[in-house]
């Protein structure tokens, strides 16, 4: 799969000559929708001098909290010199926040300044102006390992992404052996990692990097998925650059986002299972960087280092049995490793090519020894599915649902293919179905006949629900921003910036919109303007959709807490702890909240008192949102499940057994619930008894839940088509 990202593709090349610098302004033309995106002045214009010596040439990336450009330092005036511009802006109005993102981009600038290593970015210069900060750092004429495995659209050569691994190692190693203190970066993944046109990898954004203080902890910081557990606990160590750098290895070698899956299942998603072309050697070395317990991880990058380049060498099941070599001192080789560049490590490798593989057994390393946890996505499925998909073993327990070999298909109305996965929901409002696809659009069809109406470009992929509010419609995207498009030709009205992805759907409650962010805040904007209300911070994303009841919002974090704020104001009036982070989003009905966790509970709340009414255990992660309908409660769970359960006390009324996982929300009409699985299948059972009544199989899994409307459902896949059905004619009536 590719995620589609706003980057710098093409915006560098090698060997630059004066006569493309007007090549370069004209390509800055092209991502002025990358600087509304940012909001207006929010970002400098072509030419404007900073310091009188630092001339914007260009919009080079963006994060949650600062603007990178390309610029030229002009006080060269014979020859063009070219540097990158780090720019902070904040427009957070509490004083604490814009304290600590001032801290943390000095933090940044001085760790900079002190280190000297070929695959660190120089710092010429620091300064501020107009309320804002900025860094002068080396430009790096390359692009990021994100981007180039983006656009080659399969994995990279074994042997390649050793290399890269043994180069990266070396500059964690400088980093880990920083004297007085070592420094733990924190945020190692391929778009953290630029490639020179010289096959130079250089590291960028210190901005989190941290000096390691053992046992302190702090906040959970740095990327989902590839972060590993106990950062999540705020603890900055060694080991969690370990397990960073063997997510990041993972992924150049399969191509598979670790963002787009559940946390902590590499183990369920071994490199050799989506590359065959990966050794067993590889696999092996990969897999122990990535171990959930920190002490069976390799305990150096030296070690890391040093079992790559033996499996290069055709030499690691010898290294395996005596472990790392040592030298006279009884010091581990390449433990101190960190002073070296590539290009020597590279050539030293050269050598060892052609050495060929020994046998080894991959399970003769530390394998997690905790219960397996279903993979977060599958293989996307092909068509011509039939019903034998259905058959099941004996069933286990009286109250377990299977569908049976001849279980009704439903009738295909439209399909309508977008060019990228749609992994949530429609809405259908007069006749027209609003979706947004990960292809950055928001598309509107017409809902009798499937017809393209338009269709609304983001920057972002979009994988959040959209919301009819006011006269416009509003969806978020992964650029960050909050858009409100003219629900008659998709003109856009407004948008609203946020500092990371929006993987929470807006909730609208007039006249207002509420909706969470990847960057730790809920938030509060007017429907009508866009201007923001209020926002609250949260420990972690939020990705949970909020909930309006009684002037409350209910709203769950990564952080595992669910939030009951003020609506007017976001002040908090109540929070509950979960074990784990909370995606599921919250159903209020006669003074209970019911929600899902990654703890794999569905809780039941008491709204005056926030004491647990009940809570009901599933074998996995509660990602689905649960619905209430005629006094029980229906919600999906990744062990594969559909539960039915009662809602005065959470005991089971029945459940139905996928054999795949369930993430989508379960929608009722007519008696009827609707639900998506990753098995590819939409599934319609009866309400009360969970007895299935049809089904409809996509060529693709299911993330969305079904929208029923005029009795057709509408339901979109990862096939990259939206779906209307309707229940097959042995069902009409």
């Amino acid at each position: 799969m590719i995620i589609k990202k706003i980057g710098t593709t093409n915006l560098s090349k090698p060997n630059d000559s004066e006569s493309e610098r007007n090549d370069k302004k004209d390509e800055t033309t092209s991502l002025e929708a990358l600087r509304n995106s940012l909001g207006p002045g929010n970002t400098l214009p072509r030419g404007q001098l900073l310091e009188g010596r630092y001339e914007i040439e260009q919009v080079i990336g963006y994060g949650g909290m600062s603007t990178v450009y390309r610029a030229r330092d002009i006080r060269f005036a014979s020859t063009v010199r070219v540097c990158a511009v780090k720019e902070m802006f904040d427009v957070s109005t509490d004083p604490n926040v814009r304290l600590d993102k001032l801290k943390r981009f000095e933090e940044e600038a001085n760790f900079l300044a002190m280190l000297n290593h070929p695959s660190i970015p120089k710092i010429f210069d620091f300064f501020a102006a107009n309320d804002r900060r900025y860094l002068v750092l080396e430009y790096i004429d390359g692009k990021n390992l994100e981007n180039v495995l983006e656009e080659q659209g399969t994995p990279f050569e074994e042997q390649q992404v050793l290399e890269w691994g043994i180069a990266l190692c070396d500059v964690l190693g400088y980093l880990h052996n920083h004297k007085p203190k070592p420094i733990v970066f924190r945020d190692m993944k391929p778009s953290n990692i630029m490639l020179t046109g010289t096959n130079r990898l250089v590291l960028i954004d210190f901005g989190i990097a941290k000096t390691f203080q053992e046992d302190k902890k702090g906040t959970m910081i740095g990327t989902e998925g590839y972060s590993p557990p106990e950062q999540y606990k705020g603890l900055a160590l060694p080991g969690g650059d370990i397990y960073a750098l063997g997510a990041t290895l993972h992924q150049l070698l399969t191509n598979s986002d670790p963002r787009m899956e559940v946390p902590f299942t590499f183990h369920e998603r071994l490199p050799r299972s989506k590359n065959p072309k990966v050794s067993a050697e590889t696999e092996a070395v990969i897999m122990k960087a990535l171990e959930f317990d920190i002490a069976k991880r390799w305990q150096t990058v030296g070690e890391f280092r040093q079992a790559m380049l033996k499996v290069l060498e055709g030499k690691f099941s010898q290294y395996q049995q005596t472990g790392p070599e040592r030298n006279g001192n009884g010091n581990e080789i390449g433990r101190n490793a960190g002073t070296s560049s590539l290009n020597p490590i590279t050539s030293s490798l050269v050598a060892a090519r052609g050495a060929g593989m020994t046998g080894i057994n991959p399970t003769s390393l530390n394998t997690p020894t905790q219960a397996p946890v279903p993979v977060a996505r599958q293989e996307t499925m092909t068509s011509g599915v039939t019903n034998s998909r259905f058959r099941q073993t004996a069933v286990e327990e009286p109250d377990t649902l299977v569908a049976p070999d001849n279980l009704p298909m439903g009738e295909l109305v439209w399909t309508f293919a977008s060019e990228e996965e749609i992994r949530n929901n429609a809405v259908v409002h007069h006749n027209v179905v609003y979706f947004g696809s990960y292809d950055s659009n928001l598309y509107a069809i017409n809902s009798v006949n499937g017809e393209f109406l338009w269709k609304a470009a983001t920057t972002g992929g979009i994988c959040t629900v959209p919301a009819i509010a006011e006269r416009g419609i509003v969806i978020g995207s992964e650029d960050g921003t909050l858009y409100s498009f003219d629900l008659e030709q998709g003109n856009q009205i407004w948008t609203f910036r946020t500092g990371a992805h929006i993987r929470s759907s807006a909730r609208y409650y007039t006249p207002l919109v509420f909706f969470g962010s990847d960057d730790q805040h809920i938030y509060c904007v007017e429907a009508r303007t866009g201007r923001m209300v209020w926002k609250q911070r949260t420990w972690a994303p939020v990705r949970s959709t909020p909930t309006v009841a009684g002037g409350t919002v209910y709203v769950g974090s990564m952080d595992g807490q669910l939030y009951a704020l003020d609506g007017n104001n976001g002040n908090v009036k109540s929070k509950f702890r979960a074990l784990e982070g909370i995606i599921s989003s919250p159903t209020v009905h006669d003074n209970m909240v019911i929600f899902g966790s990654l703890d794999n509970n569905l809780y039941c709340l008491d709204t005056n008192t926030n004491w647990v009414l009940w809570k009901f255990k599933t074998n996995s992660y509660v990602n689905s949102s649960p619905l209430f309908h005629n006094g029980k409660v229906y919600v999906g769970s990744v062990d594969g499940y559909l539960y039915c359960l009662e809602a005065k006390n959470g005991r089971l009324a029945w459940k139905f057994n996928t054999g795949k996982q369930v993430t989508s929300s379960p929608r009722i009409a007519d008696g009827v619930v609707y639900f998506g699985c990753v098995d590819g299948n939409l599934y319609a059972l009866d309400a009360e008894k969970g007895t299935p009544r049809w089904y409809y199989p996509t060529e693709g899994p299911i993330s969305a839940s079904p929208v029923i409307d005029n009795g057709r459902v509408y339901i979109g896949s990862l096939d990259y088509k939206m779906y209307a059905l309707t229940a097959p004619s042995s069902e009409k009536i």
